[in-house]
């Protein structure tokens, strides 16, 4: 071998030997950044600076998984993911060799607090406003606004106690974030117009039947001897002057307000005969009744079909006519004539009454 090939095969033998140290040295370094945690509205920069180092550049990068990133191929990709994610860095230099990192990005607690949803109270009754996450986080800090009708503007679920629709807006910080700020609507359902009607005078053994405004149910209570009490119109059949309290509620059924209507008494001994009566057992009119009879034990009545017949008679009668016959058969809806014999001089009357079915 002449000296020339002898010079150059020493050489390339040398460059091959410092090639080989040198990459062997410089061992290929993937860098995928800090552990982050993402603010409301923010984003996070993944990878370090650098992200790569050693082996052979150029390099290839390839983020995994691609949700919430703005690309899987660039060395530092801006980060808004939606939940918990562990991002994996594959890094790969210019002579195949392949190394990877990864790098955690954890939501912040304020992601997870809020107003709640929108909700309505009735008028003068209160309620709980704010999301049910709030009581279960763990620091921070809450303010609510405007706070005058709050037990508590600082507690994560406030009771409220509107007078008027109110917008609630709830601020939220925590170390390390901007203030998160969310509102929640609140309206209050006024009460429904509840009416009662005007006092009324009656006779003593009348029956007076009231009346009732503005509402979708109803319920009436006090006074006495009422007869279809949650209805809009019941009768009522005090021995006294009484005061009847009405309940009224809107169309919800959630929200009501109550009335009142007084119904006076003129103490009265005169029988007063009711024409229709309505045997059908739900307990609202099933007997004929007659105002003061029980004044007038000794009293006798008897009840005749159309035809004539006698189908019910009585001595002591006391408003327990049930539409049978006085031997227990039941008698059609139809028209009968009474006479009542009160006995003791106290007069005798006749007419007429229905059972109504």
């Amino acid at each position: 071998m002449n000296t020339r090939l002898k010079i150059w095969y020493l050489f390339s033998i040398v460059l091959a030997f410092i090639h080989v140290s040198v990459t062997t040295a410089q061992t290929l370094a993937v860098n995928a950044g800090p552990d982050n945690t993402l603010c409301p509205g923010g984003n996070v920069i993944l990878g370090g600076s650098p992200v790569a180092a050693g082996g052979l550049p150029p390099y290839t990068y390839s983020w995994a998984p691609a949700a919430g990133l703005s690309s899987t191929s660039v060395a530092n990709p801006i980060a808004t993911p939606s939940l918990f994610t562990t991002y994996t860095l594959t890094v790969t230099d210019d002579t195949g060799a392949v190394q990877t990192d990864m790098v955690d990005v954890t939501l912040s607690q304020l992601f997870y607090v809020g107003a709640g949803q929108p909700t309505d109270f009735c008028k003068d009754q209160s309620g709980t406003i704010g999301s049910p996450v709030n009581a279960t986080v763990q620091g921070i800090n809450f303010s609510w606004a405007p706070a005058g009708d709050l037990n508590d503007p600082a507690l994560p679920q406030p009771t409220a106690e509107p007078v008027l629709t109110t917008t609630y807006t709830l601020t939220s910080t925590i170390a390390g974030c901007p203030p998160k700020t969310d509102s929640v609507k609140v309206t209050v359902i006024q009460p429904p117009p509840i009416y009662a009607g005007e006092d009324i005078t009656i006779k003593e053994g009348e029956r007076a039947t009231l009346h009732a405004e503005g509402g979708y149910n109803y319920a009436w209570s006090g006074g006495g001897g009422l007869t279809y009490a949650n209805t809009a119109d019941p009768d009522a059949e005090p021995d006294i002057t009484a005061i009847y309290i009405l309940y009224g509620t809107d169309i919800t059924n959630r929200c009501f307000a109550y009335d009142t209507v007084v119904v006076s008494v003129i103490p009265s001994d005169d029988v007063v005969f009711y024409n229709t009566f309505t045997p059908n057992g739900d307990g609202n009119n099933d007997t004929w009744f007659i105002g003061n009879i029980l004044k007038y034990p000794n009293n006798r009545l008897d009840i005749y079909n159309r035809n004539g017949k006698l189908v019910y008679k009585a001595n002591g009668y006391t408003n327990n006519w049930d539409g049978k016959t006085y031997l227990g058969e039941q008698l059609p809806a139809a028209t009968y004539f009474y006479i009542m014999d009160l006995r003791d001089g106290a007069g005798t009357f006749h007419g007429t009454v229905s059972i109504v079915k």
